[in-house]
């Protein structure tokens, strides 16, 4: 018997559960993965875009949007609020308020003269309401789904998030650049930020419609909180071979978080200073585009094999399949090419790499957060998750500048040593593999 691809659920249906409600989850399932997906690539990757169009140096940059995945490292700290107050749904259509406040408050802080730290500030609070709402959106969805419904709507989930990428990375970057050629750099950003603030108000009140209501969703009473509370970190903590699982979440990702931080400065730096010298309108064609699309198709492809064939003939290809085209990093520092459509190719194939590979890493966290708790433990490992990614970009300025681009992408590909070696401890588990193979 093959076993189906699962959500963060486990495999008991939760109570309360809609089972059935296949048509009605067309309408808010992609809906809400995509509103889930715009903040956080926002505050992940198109900050990036936006400060280095606006001057800001290479280790500025990768403190200053290295530090912002802080709040879904933490997250799991408040995550209990979310089930003790009021409904998920509630919080959904809340932090999707508060989202929109933030884009439109992120729009006017360009225009003030301390603009650099009042714009950390707007994307710190983004930060904070985007996690809240990923952890509220994630727990509506084991809510509102029966267990045979989450593992269909798994893809549906995953395309969605990255279809928002798509627009954030690639159509509001490229728009950027286009308006800046005739509005200037602040007024065509402060522009483009404004759609994804229109576009929360009308999600809101959409989703205050099209969300179902799930009897189950409802605030969890608890006689002794704190007891509750801390309960969960102390079976997370006590699950058999955490070290080896916590060294997993932090080094699978150690060379690709490192290289997120550095894509911006390289492919908008000069050739004089190693890098490729493209516009920022290119950057959004070429990497927020095609590179995304091949995230998508890296993600759907790797998701459909392994249904088909099994983790278990598949692992060490998703393994090599995400971190070798990260020499393609290292051919465009060393040849620097001027030819877009070649430069797209070698962004689409990294980013296809990194799609594909990138379901061993999450079918590991699904696989490790299951059995009582698993909600909690979803969200505590997604924080280490974050970790993973916040610490790397902080320092990854300054090996950069240490190094120049061609050293640094020569030190990426040493980077991915550790992710080997963790990658093999997480082979050794032989009930990981297991699980998502033929019994």
């Amino acid at each position: 018997m093959r076993t189906q691809l699962p959500g963060p659920t486990g495999r008991g249906p939760p109570p309360g559960a809609e089972p059935g409600r296949v048509n009605r989850a067309w309408l808010w399932v992609p809906t809400l993965y995509f509103a889930e997906s715009i903040p956080n690539a926002v505050v992940s990757d198109t900050a990036k875009f936006l400060y280095n169009d606006l001057g800001v140096d290479a280790i500025q940059l990768g403190l200053i949007t290295g530090s912002m995945y802080l709040p879904w490292v933490l997250k799991p700290l408040w995550s209990p609020m979310v089930d003790l107050v009021k409904t998920k749904r509630w919080w959904i259509v809340a932090m999707q308020l508060v989202l929109a406040a933030c884009f439109f408050a992120l729009a006017a802080t360009l225009h003030l003269p301390n603009w650099l730290f009042l714009s950390a500030a707007v994307l710190w609070v983004m930060a904070f309401t985007s996690a809240t709402h990923d952890i509220a959106a994630d727990g509506f969805y084991m809510l509102g789904l029966d267990e045979r419904d989450q593992a269909q709507f798994t893809g549906v989930r995953a395309t969605a998030y990255r279809l928002a990428m798509l627009c954030a990375k690639g159509f509001m970057v490229a728009a950027a650049g286009r308006l800046t050629l005739s509005m200037g750099k602040l007024q065509g950003w402060s522009t483009v930020l404004c759609i994804p603030a229109a576009a929360f108000v009308a999600v809101a009140v959409y989703h205050l419609v099209a969300l179902p209501r799930p009897p189950s969703d409802r605030p969890v009473r608890e006689e002794n909180f704190l007891a509750g509370y801390l309960e969960s970190f102390r079976t997370f903590f006590a699950k058999p071979a955490i070290q080896k699982a916590i060294a997993f979440m932090l080094l699978f990702r150690f060379a690709e978080a490192q290289l997120l931080a550095m894509v911006a400065p390289f492919l908008t730096g000069p050739h004089a200073k190693g890098g490729l010298a493209l516009s920022t309108e290119q950057v959004g064609i070429a990497y927020g585009t095609y590179g995304v699309l091949g995230i998508i198709c890296g993600g759907i492809l790797a998701g459909f094999l392994v249904a088909r064939f099994g983790l278990r003939k598949l692992f060490w290809i998703l393994i090599v399949t995400m971190h070798l085209p990260n020499a393609a990093f290292l051919y465009l520092a060393v040849a620097q090419p001027d030819n877009l459509v070649l430069i797209s190719a070698f962004l689409f194939l990294e980013q296809f790499g990194y799609g594909f590979g990138f379901t061993a890493y999450m079918l590991y966290l699904m696989y490790f957060a299951k059995g009582d708790r698993q909600t909690s433990h979803y969200a505590i490992c997604t924080g280490f998750m974050a970790l993973s990614l916040m610490l790397p970009q902080m320092v990854s300025g300054y090996v950069k500048t240490a190094l120049g681009f061609q050293g640094f992408f020569l030190y990426i590909l040493i980077c991915t040593l550790p992710s080997f070696w963790v990658a093999w401890l997480a082979w050794r588990d032989r009930e990981f593999i297991a699980t998502f193979s033929d019994k």
